[in-house]
């Protein structure tokens, strides 16, 4: 009988013996990069659109929800349009890259046969970060030229704001990969809070609750880029007009960039790539297949 075992929901999870994939990477390389891109398909829809909306000058959540329901329904009426939108395919390509390099690092630590937790962690996490970070990083600057301001000409992309798109989405890493495991070892250990509940919650809401360190670090990102001889008291101001909406929207792409998407991509992980005493998804389907042909052989003979 197949053998379940606890689901992580953290994209890089970097314990050895996790998923102990054991297919040769000949065969495990292909499987983990269509993982990567079907989970990054999955998940960009929402992400593009909440992502496109917030650089977008509009002020408060209200107006805010009401453009997030406009986009939304263009993925039924105008698909066509929505799939091949420049949002949506930048926003593709990041998740791809990051989902891809996260799964790609454990097939490299698999091989290299690298068992300490604390050094695949270092590597791992290192590397997905660091992909996710600079690739945000370039969407980003394309997003601002070309949804910040509406019938002006797209100006160059200073350096301070790419380096605050850089801090804004550094911190949302730290909290998601080391603030959040840290705070479910807490109520764990401390509270005896069950630990998938401790896990997901974290998971989740470290990430959420981080977006009011880093929204200031997105608006004013934002308002360099526009406005880049705005007074200190001008800044002020759209910083506190725009906090609210920004801490609303960047805490609502949390569910499907590090919930939805990494759900996804370690379930396909986990249903593709054989595990010992695991079947995978192939090996399921003949299984039934089998059972149920020799179950229609055995009612047409009367066996």
């Amino acid at each position: 009988m197949p053998v379940y075992r606890r689901y992580t929901l953290s994209l890089v999870d970097s314990s050895a013996d996790t998923h102990n994939f054991s297919e040769p990477w000949q065969k495990r390389a292909p499987k983990e990069i269509a993982c990567a891109g079907t989970a990054s398909f999955l998940v960009s829809p929402l992400v593009s659109i909440i992502d496109k909306t917030i650089v977008k000058p509009m002020k408060g959540i209200g107006p805010f929800i009401k453009e997030l329901g406009t986009e939304t329904v263009k993925i039924g009426t105008q698909p066509r349009e929505f799939f091949g939108s420049l949002a949506f395919r930048l926003t593709l390509v990041v998740y791809f890259g990051t989902y891809a390099v996260a799964n790609l690092s454990e097939l490299l630590l698999d091989e290299y046969k690298v068992v300490k937790e604390k050094e695949r962690k270092t590597l791992k996490v290192g590397a997905a970060a660091f992909t996710n970070v600079s690739l945000l990083m370039w969407r980003d600057a394309i997003f601002a030229r070309k949804f910040s301001a509406p019938g002006q000409a797209p100006a160059k992309v200073p350096l301070r704001t790419m380096g605050l798109f850089g801090v804004r989405d550094t911190a949302t890493m730290a909290a998601t990969f080391y603030g959040a495991p840290k705070a479910a070892e807490y109520l764990i250990a401390e509270h005896q809070v069950n630990p998938d509940v401790a896990e997901l919650g974290c998971a989740l809401g470290v990430p959420v609750i981080s977006q009011f360190i880093t929204a200031p670090f997105h608006i004013h990102a934002m308002d360099f880029y526009s406005r880049p001889v705005a007074t200190n008291a001008e800044r002020m101001a759209r910083l506190s007009a725009d906090m609210g909406k920004t801490c609303f929207a960047r805490g609502l792409r949390i569910l499907p960039a590090f919930g939805i998407g990494s759900y996804s991509n370690n379930k396909f992980r986990e249903t593709f790539i054989k595990q010992p005493d695991l079947e995978t998804m192939q090996e399921q389907v003949v299984r039934r297949a089998t059972v149920a042909v020799a179950g229609i052989k055995r009612r047409l003979t009367g066996e």
